[in-house]
Order: C-alpha cells, then sequence, then structure tokens
C-alpha cells in the first residue's frame, strides 16, 4: 500500500514540473500568438506617376499693315477743308522703287484723297489715270535711309518718316474732290513700287 503512494506522487510531481517548462498547449499557443505580434509585414509603398507638362509658348503672328482715321470719321463738311490724321502700322517689307532717286530701294508709301475707279491698285496693273489724286495734298510716309536720299533737308513738309516698324502717323487735308468714282483716303506704294499687301482705299463721303 505504502508503493503505490509513492508512485502517485511521483507522477503528481513530473505533471507540475512539465507544466512549470511552458510543455502545455496553452502556453504554447501563447508563445506563437507573441512571436507573430512581433512581425512586421510592411506593404510596398507605390508612388503616384508623375506626369511632366511641358510649358508651351505661344508667339502671336505679326499683324499685317493696317490704316485707321483717327476718330473713324469718314463724313466730311462738304464747303470746308478738313484737317485728318492718318494712322498706318505694319508697313515693313517694303517694295522697291522704279523712279530716280528712289530707284531700287524701299519707297514707303503715299497717302492721298481723290476719286478712284473700281479697279484702281497700281498691283493689278491699273495705270495713274485710275486714280485721280490733289497732288499738292499728296503726303509721303518712307524709311529714313529713303528720305536722306529724296529729301537729305529735310525741306520737303509733306515727307514723313516711317519708324523701324512700320508705323507713320500723318495729317493731311481732306476736300471734296471734283469728278467721278470712289471718293476716298488711299494708301499705296510709292515711287512706282507694287505691293498689293500695301494698298489700301477707305472711303469718304461729304454732306
Amino acid at each position: 500500500m505504502k508503493r503505490v503512494v509513492r508512485r502517485a506522487s511521483a507522477v503528481v510531481a513530473s505533471l507540475i514540473l512539465v507544466a512549470s517548462c511552458g510543455g502545455s498547449d496553452d502556453s504554447a499557443g501563447t508563445s506563437v500568438a507573441d512571436t507573430a505580434a512581433e512581425i512586421t509585414t510592411e506593404s510596398p509603398v507605390t508612388e503616384a506617376p508623375t506626369t511632366t507638362i511641358a510649358e508651351t509658348t505661344t508667339t502671336a503672328a505679326p499683324a499685317g499693315p493696317s490704316v485707321e482715321i483717327v476718330g473713324g470719321v469718314t463724313d466730311f463738311p462738304s464747303d470746308a477743308e478738313t484737317v485728318v490724321t492718318v494712322i498706318g502700322s505694319g508697313f515693313t517689307d517694303l517694295a522697291l522703287g522704279n523712279r530716280p532717286p528712289l530707284d531700287g530701294l524701299p519707297t514707303g508709301v503715299y497717302i492721298v484723297v481723290g476719286t478712284f475707279d473700281e479697279e484702281w491698285q497700281p498691283s493689278t496693273g491699273a495705270g495713274a489715270s485710275t486714280r485721280r489724286t490733289d497732288a499738292m495734298n499728296q503726303m509721303w510716309a518712307m524709311p529714313a535711309d529713303s528720305r536722306d536720299v529724296l529729301d537729305p533737308d529735310g525741306l520737303l513738309p509733306n515727307v514723313f518718316v516711317l519708324d523701324p516698324e512700320g508705323n507713320f502717323s500723318v495729317e493731311i487735308p481732306v476736300k471734296k474732290p471734283e469728278g467721278e468714282g470712289i471718293t476716298a483716303i488711299a494708301v499705296y506704294p510709292a515711287s512706282g513700287a507694287i505691293k498689293a499687301e500695301h494698298e489700301f482705299l477707305i472711303p469718304i463721303t461729304f454732306s
């Protein structure tokens, strides 16, 4: 009877020893959970795609030549002379003259008042008779170098200088002309030069 008691005590002691050494399933589960908690898995960071937009510089095309009457007035009194200002811009790339002393030189443009046929432009081959103008009040805008040739002393009151951008501002007397045709202020290449882009006709009326 005494031997049986000893063996039972020994078995109980062994079980207590095993439990204290962490041999139970609970102890093992806790150990695995703790280990799993310590392992951190980071997802790969994917950077958003970067789109580079190239800067575009837009340059406006150069404006072509233009002519205007200051104030836009195109109706004038029939019984009086009115001085108006005519402004031109963009008269570059001038045609070359074919009459001395500006033969072969850029001649600029005439600014005139008169009566004109339907087809009056020098570029169409229309002769001088299609343009009936007052020669005494004919204005002329030209480059400075050409003016030095035509009027080196600057004595001609009807000659004006085009600036480097091809701009001019000219005062011209307007009075009702005689004859039939389109009454107008006209601008066109001077001294026999030909350039259609520099031909302008601004019809005017008289009250």
